[in-house]
Formats: C-alpha cells, structure tokens, sequence
C-alpha cells in the first residue's frame, strides 16, 4: 500500500478514500462531496465529518498495490490483483470476487507500515528526536486516564469549590445545569473549565455562548487566556462580512466555538434561524437572571430566545447570581429551562422544595459532625430504606456517616441541576472595607453644572471637558497625588474611572508633574498594549498605580493589590460590585481598602451616602443590592440630582433609613433560606480536597521543564530563562528550523514568553501557561501520531557481550481503537504501545532488554554510515521487521480483553448508578442514561478489533566499547 500527498483539487471525486494528516485517529475517510473550494469527507469509524480547503487539505490518498492486503467493509481480507480507476474512484481487482471491491468498500480501520518504508528508502531521523518521540508517546499514555484530564491545563488558582463543580459537570455527557455561585467565586472559571473538559474529551465540539452584548469581549478573553480556547465574536459586523462573501452561507457554520449577543439573534431573525440550524452541543449562557418567566404571562423575548435554543441543545449552563435573589418564580424558571419535563408545574416544585425540609435537617446535623438524635436516626432510617439495626452505630462510624450524607445529597431535589457556593460557605475572604475622603467644594464649582443639573454632569463633570482643563480646579487630583506619596507611597494601587479620557489625563499629571510610575488600561488600547500595561503594573519594580477606565472592572483580576481608588462612583450598584471585584474575589489574600473621594455637597457626596448606609456595600457583597436601588430609584434620583439644602438632606437621610430597613429584610429572607445542604452539594469537601491535592502534586512533580529543554535544543531553537523564572523563545527562523518544527505554535516575530510556574502565569497573564493541555504541547504531541517526527534512527550499541557488527531491531508499535474522542478509549487500555527488541537472529530480547537499560550505551551513528549500514543489512532488518511485527499482534487480544473488561466495568457502574440514583432523584434524565448505553455497546465493539499502528524503528549496531 502507497499513500500520496492530496491531489490537486480538480482531481477529488466522491468515494475517494483518505487519511487526515492531522487525526490519523479518525481511521480512513471517504470523499462525500466535493465543490468549488471545499472537500467534505466522512470519517465513517469515528463517526466525523471534515471539511478542509481543496487547496491546503492535511489528506494523504490511500492506494493499494497488487499483492497488497485489503479488507472490505464486512472484514474479510483479500489479496489485490489488480487496480484500475473509474471516473476517478479506485477498483481493486481480488480473488473469489469477479466484479471486484471499489474503494468506497474498504475498511474504516486501515494501519500503515511506514517507519520500515522510510528506513529501507533511507529516511533515516535523529537520535535524538527518537528519543524525544518515545517519550511523548509514554507522556500521551499515561494522560490519556489521567483524573485531571481537561482541569490541568488552565490558567487558574488551585480553588477546590471550582475544581470540584467542573470535575463534577465536565465529565458528563451532555451536561445541564445552573451555575449560580456569589459574586466573586468564579462561575466564569467554572465554566470556562467544563467548556475546555468537554472539548478536549470529545463530548462536545460546537459550542454557542450567549451573553449580554457588554460581556461578549471579556468573555472572549478570558476563554483565550485561561483556557487556550478560541472563541469567534459574532456581531453584526463580522455575520454581514461572510454573508456578502457567500450568501448561501450559514454564518454560524463557519465555526465551532461562537460567542454572540442575544440582541444580535433577537433583533436578525435571519441570523436566530442559521443559529439554530446550525446547531451546536453546548450552550452556554452568562447573566441568566435576566431571563423573566411567569406562570401568566409566560418569558420575555430573552427568555423564549433561550428557551427555544435549550429544547435543541444537548447541553446547557446557565450562570446567574444567586438563584432565589429574584424569587422561587424566577428560580423555577431557570430550571425549567434545563428540563421542562421535570420542572413543568410551580406548585409541585414549591411542594416539592418543603417536603424535602426533612431530609435537609437531618444532613445539616451530619454536615456538622454532630451526633444524631434517636428521632434523626428513626428519620434517616426511613429515608435510606435502611433498618434502625444498620443505623445503630452512625454516631461513632464515620463511614457510615459518609455513606448516609451522600446518599441524602443524591437524594437532594436540584442537586445535580443546580450548583450554589457561597462566601460564608466557602470562606477565606478577608473582607473589605471603605475609606471616604469628603473634600471641599471648590468655589469654581459654585452654581456651576457640578453642583446643580443632571446627575450625569454632577458626578462626571469631567467628561464634559474632554481638553483636560477640569484639572486645574477638581480638588481630588491633589488629593490623589498626595495619598499616592504619601499613605500609599510603597502599595500597589488600582484607580478605576468611568471614563477612559479622564484616566489618560490623570495618568499624564501622575507621570509628568509628580513623578509617579504609572500605567493604563482603557478600551482604547490594544490588547497586546494592555497586556504590557497589567504585566508593569504586576512588576514589583514596576508602576505604582494602574489607572483603569471601566473596562478595568470586567475581566482582570488583581488580588495581587489590596488598595483600590474609586475615582468616581457609578449609578449602579451591579457596576460597583464588579469594580471591586477586581480585588475582593477568591485569591485575595488581604483585607481590602477602598479609597473614596468625594466634594462635600455634590451628587458624589450623596451617593456615597446612599451606597454606604443604605446599601453597606463597600464593606461588604450585597446580594439584595440592586433589588433594593431599583425599589427606590423613583424617590433617590431627585434627591441625587437636588440642591445641598437641608430639606433635601433630610429626605435623603429618611430614605436611606428606610432603604437600610428594606435592605436588612430582604437579607434575613435570603439568610433564613439559605440551603446548606446545596452549599455541600455543591462543593462536597472530601472529593474537592482530593481533586485539589492531586492538581497540587501533579504542579509539584511536573516534568515538562526538562521535557521543552532538550525539545528546544534538539530543534536548534534559542531561549533564555528570565530572573522571575519566565522563559523567553527567541524568533523562530523557518528557514533555519526543520518542517516538523515549523508549524508549532512557538509565538509570533517576537517569539514567546512562557512559564511552567502556575503562580508566576496568573501574576502575568501575557505570558504562556505551558502545561500539557497547552496548545503548543498538544502541537508537540500530534508529531508522533500525525507526522514522522523521530519515527526512524540508526546508531551504534556498545556492548562487550555481542559480536562486532551484528545488528539488533527495536520497532515500537501504538495500540489504537477507532472510535469516537467521547469514549477515551485509549485510557481503558493496559498498554497503548508495544516495543518488541529482537535480535539478528530472530531473538525477542523485549522482556529482558529494556530502553532504559540499553540508553547510555547507546551513540549516534551518522547519516552516510547509516545508509550504509541499511544497504548492506536491509533484507534482515526488513524480515526482523515483520517478525516483531507477529510478536506484538499476538498481544493484541490480551490487551483488547483487558481493555474491554475494564471499559465495560467503568461504564456499567456508571450506568447502575444513575439508574439507581433516578429512582430517588428525577432530575437524572432517561436520555442521559440512554446516551450511556449507546456509547457502551460502541466502546465494546471498537475494543474488538484493536488495530496495530507501526509507529517508529531503531537499528542498533553493535561494537565494542
């Protein structure tokens, strides 16, 4: 058999048959469509379908020879006597079948020889990159079970309440839940996690996210930094652009990860119908309590947008604030759209949540460690359907314990929909608090628009002075250079503004006029320009201070700061929260002050009046705070606006006391309702812990260091290591550097600046978080199963104990299993390569030769010689060759039975227990169980027939030492 680069692109016809260059995993692929610029081909064994450019398709064409072996699609083999060509599809003429078998017949599983084909030609590799090939392969086995399988690889703080909810969502298949975490826990990080375990793992490859159209770039960040993930934006500019290039075109088939707008959908029509054509695996959406349903008058436009996406999509996360904040309605709503079958009926749910009070009270004791009354103890009984007799000893077997609380958490209403962790569950914030400097009302601001007129003009009187001429008489400029010398001389500081003209001009009178080190970061800039800015600002011998228009308030985080300068204070409490936000969430390690000037009688004054005694939110989160404003907006907003007289003090003081009253009720509601039980459900300490120790261990023993040094080195390109432990990639010449090596993602004309380091990668976000899920690794990784990287070496072994001369093959094969990425087949098996070590004389040394014994005897041999050496022994090392061959395909049953008793054990248990789990629990779907039945019977089948990948060959000479 012959494989070939892809033909010009005028040559593809329908049933061709093809492998992909890229995922030799996908097993042989048949042309199904062909038209002016694409070629769609169908990966039959692994149930994928490809479209690649005619002009640049990664294909090589599969064409057997006569005396080749073929097998047709019913798996019978047969010996090729001839090749002819119809209207440029293959027939292979065979024995016993007079019409012959057309390549469109084949065999999805196809394996090649290629290491021999290229030694005997003398495509002879280097040492060196043998080497490294064998060790990306053992590093390939042993991640392909490893738990930590799709957590490892992001650019986040090892915090077990996340780690713990995307371990528990990202390994389902299909997953629909409620994200509802408190401000500044991550629900962004939780599901940016289960997004990237659900790509890497195969269970989803078309992701859509829907977010308010503010929120659509910070999203789109901070997948890209965290997780390596490259979402495409869809606004209105970037959908027109594709249509007018192709009209026929369905925009959102144009990519696989799609961040947009509900408005975008809400307001094109057109646009709603490709999107749901189109189709996807997983929808994600952000700031889902904006979502209104009621019993009477049904959703809002957002709702049914939503709604109508949810009922055509497999999975579903929804992220919100807290799930009750907006009332039992509005929470019912929200699960209503991740299953409409189980929560159909409000009644019934509320029915539903007080019946459950029992099982919650008799957790809530276990939770606390606390011993259980004879009365919980009758109660559990009945709960569990276990006798008084098997319960006796609960209070003094923690097993027991452990097994009762768990089987009450699965028992547990919206335990496995919805996921809630809170401050005070979750713990480790420091708290924050307010430092309010009142400064006197400047005599130019007298009768002027700062102190009468709209409240816009009051409170940012300096965006109408674009020239910067509000500097000379706004008494907080003095105010902030003097606390920046002075209090604050040795912090780092953080000023937000609302706007990016008056940051600009801030910064320049720091800069300039008191020699202050500064930075800045507005939507103005480039990305790369903010990225320089958040690195100086992190420098501890960089800036002092980062200015920040409100941009700074979505996406960054800064805990590594705990002084933070409100320069002005927004309308919106929500605006607010996220401001301070940037240092008050999970990660902080100091209590934090904010700092909050204000001209004494001016809407600023008042307002912070308002936020602080009313709303108490700059001393800490308030989750009634929005509800609460908008309450009593109507009565607040003249106020705010109004002259500084006594009269309208007064006022505001008897609303804001009776805001403070509103405030503290709606608090105790939410206290009194709080569900603990949830709150354990949601972070079940015991697993959490052990995730985290695991991701703990796995940093603590990383090898990848070593690995990047001799791969760097063996391909020729220069680095650096920088005193804050960084690395630096110099430009990569192409000319200068091997094909295999040229298209790795190795940074741009600049080159690369990367870390190991988990700690230095969150401080420095510009920087390259290599891991093994990287994408440069993941690059590194397909050299061995997509290219010849390594694949063929020739070299000398030193040994006293053999004759001069005589030659020794060493052939490595891998194991695969065609089949879909879902089912990780690859991690089910004992072993996934096999290297056979045979002698001359047709002796299997494997078991008594290891690699490792043989590696420091081993030396390079080069090139000429070792042509020479396969000129002059290719007949032996070709029939060797073939020998090892049989040796390693006698082990193929053992390891496919092997591997077939453990996948079907793993996927029975999981099948019993959710099985067993909806007898107690409804929210377990029937199709998810039908989903894991389906993917069973598949695995089994695959695991059947194992295919033998040849992947590399090394000739060993011996000679004396």
């Amino acid at each position: 058999m012959t494989t070939s680069a892809p033909l010009l692109h005028s040559e593809f016809a329908v049933g061709q048959r093809y492998l992909s260059d890229t995922e030799s995993e996908l097993g042989l692929g048949v042309v199904i469509d062909v038209d002016d610029r694409c070629v769609h081909i169908l990966f039959p064994q692994s149930e994928e379908t490809r479209v690649y450019a005619k002009s640049s398709a990664p294909l090589s064409r599969v064409v057997f020879k006569v005396g080749d072996s073929i097998s047709d699609q019913q798996g019978q083999s047969h010996i090729v006597t001839a090749v002819d060509e119809v209207m440029g599809v293959l027939k292979y003429s065979v024995d016993g079948y007079e019409k012959g078998i057309m390549e469109t017949r084949l065999a999805a599983n196809i394996t090649l020889a290629k290491p021999l084909e290229r030694l005997l030609a003398g495509r002879i590799e280097r040492g060196d990159w043998y080497d490294l090939r064998q060790d990306i392969l053992r590093m390939q086995a042993a991640l392909a079970g490893h738990p930590l399988k799709g957590l490892m690889g992001a650019r986040v703080d090892i915090i077990e309440h996340q780690l713990y909810i995307a371990h528990e969502v990202g390994k389902r298949i299909a997953p629909r839940v409620l994200l509802a975490d408190e401000v500044g826990l991550g629900k962004t990080i939780e599901a940016g996690l289960i997004i990237h375990q659900q790509l890497l793992t195969g269970k989803a490859e078309r992701v859509l996210v829907l977010v308010p159209d503010s929120l659509q770039y910070q999203w789109m960040i901070e997948l890209r930094r965290r997780f390596n993930l490259n979402f495409a934006l869809f606004d209105l500019v970037r959908t027109a652009a594709i249509k007018e290039h192709d009209p026929e075109q369905n925009v959102f088939l144009t990519e696989q990860c799609i961040i947009a707008g509900m408005d975008l959908l809400l307001d094109h029509p057109d646009l709603y119908d490709q999107a749901m054509e189109a189709g996807f695996d997983l929808l994600v959406v952000d700031e889902a309590h904006h979502l209104h349903w009621d019993e009477e008058r049904g959703g809002n436009d957002k709702y049914d947008l939503i709604a109508d996406f949810a009922e055509e999509t497999a999975g579903v996360m929804l992220l919100t604030a807290t799930p009750e904040q907006l009332g039992t309605q509005s929470h019912f709503a929200r699960l209503r759209l991740l299953d409409a079958n189980r929560f159909d009926d409000l009644d019934e749910f509320i029915a539903g949540q007080d019946a459950f009070a029992e099982t919650a009270a008799v957790a809530g004791v276990l939770i606390e460690d606390k011993p259980l009354s004879e009365g919980q103890i009758a109660a559990l009984s009945g709960l569990l359907n276990i006798s008084l007799d098997e319960l006796a000893a609960i209070n003094d077997d923690e097993k027991l314990r452990t097994y009762a609380l768990n089987e009450l958490l699965d028992r547990h209403g919206t335990g496995r929909v919805l996921f809630r962790n809170t401050r005070e569950s979750v713990k480790g914030f420091h708290g924050r608090s307010s430092q309010p400097y009142p400064l006197p009302l400047p005599e130019a601001w007298k009768n002027s628009y700062q102190t009468i007129g709209k409240l816009r003009e009051q409170l940012w009187g300096e965006e109408n002075q674009p020239d910067g001429g509000w500097l000379e008489d706004d008494p907080r400029v003095p105010w902030l250079i003097d606390i920046l010398k002075g209090a604050l001389k040795h912090q780092k500081v953080l000023l937000i503004a609302r706007s990016g003209a008056t940051v600009e001009s801030l910064e320049a009178v720091l800069r300039l006029h008191a020699g202050i080190k500064t930075a800045i970061f507005t939507e103005q800039m480039t990305l790369l320009e903010r990225d320089q800015a958040a690195a100086y600002f992190a420098d501890s011998e960089g800036a002092q201070i980062l200015l920040c228009s409100e941009i700074g308030s979505e996406g960054r985080n800064f805990q590594f700061a705990s002084q933070l300068i409100l320069w002005d204070l927004p309308a919106n409490p929500d605006t607010l929260e996220q401001r301070i936000g940037r240092l008050d969430r999970i990660g902080q390690t100091q209590e934090i002050t904010l700092h909050v000037p204000y001209v004494q009688g001016t809407a600023q004054e008042r307002l912070y009046q308002w936020y602080d005694s009313a709303l108490n939110i700059f001393n800490k989160i308030s989750p009634t705070a929005q509800n609460v404003q908008e309450e009593y907006i109507a009565e607040l907003k003249p106020l705010l606006e109004g002259a500084d007289t006594a009269d309208n003090r007064t006022i505001l003081q008897a609303v804001i006391k009776d805001a403070l009253q509103t405030r503290l009720g709606l608090e105790a509601q939410l206290q009194a309702g709080r569900d603990r039980l949830l709150e354990y459900n949601s972070c079940r300490p015991r697993v959490a812990g052990r995730i985290a120790k695991a991701m703990h261990d796995f940093d603590g023993h990383n090898v990848l260091p070593q690995f990047v040094e001799r791969f760097l080195a063996s391909a020729n390109i220069e680095y650096s290591v920088q005193r804050d432990g960084s690395w630096v990639i110099a430009p990569v010449d192409s000319t200068e550097i091997s094909d295999y090596i040229d298209g790795l993602p190795l940074g741009d004309d600049d080159g690369m600046t990367l870390s190991f380091e988990r700690n230095l990668a969150l401080q420095r976000e510009e920087i390259e978080y290599i891991t093994h899920e990287h994408p440069l690794m993941q690059a590194i990784y397909e050299l061995a199963t997509t290219s010849t990287f390594g694949n063929t070496t020739v070299a000398t072994l030193k040994s006293a104990a053999m004759p001069q001369g005589m030659v020794m093959v060493e052939v490595n094969f891998r194991v695969e299993a065609i089949a879909p990425k879902i089912l990780n087949l690859p991690a089910t098996l004992p072993t996934q390569n096999i290297r056979v070590f045979i002698s001359e004389q047709g002796t299997d040394l494997s078991a008594r030769i290891s690699a490792d014994m043989i590696m420091p005897h081993v030396e390079r041999l080069d090139k000429n010689r070792a042509r020479q050496v396969i000129k002059v022994r290719g007949d032996v090392i070709e029939t060797r060759y073939y020998e090892a061959e049989e040796i390693a395909k006698k082990q193929l049953a053992d390891i496919g039975e092997q591997a077939s008793d453990r996948f079907s054990q793993q996927w029975s248990r999981e099948i019993k227990r959710l099985k067993h789990l909806q007898t107690i629990n409804p929210n377990v779907r029937p199709e998810e169980i039908e989903r894991l039945e389906q993917l069973q019977a598949q695995g089994e089948q695959a695991l059947a027939s194992l295919s033998l990948v040849p992947d590399s060959i090394r000739v060993l000479v011996a000679v004396k030492p």
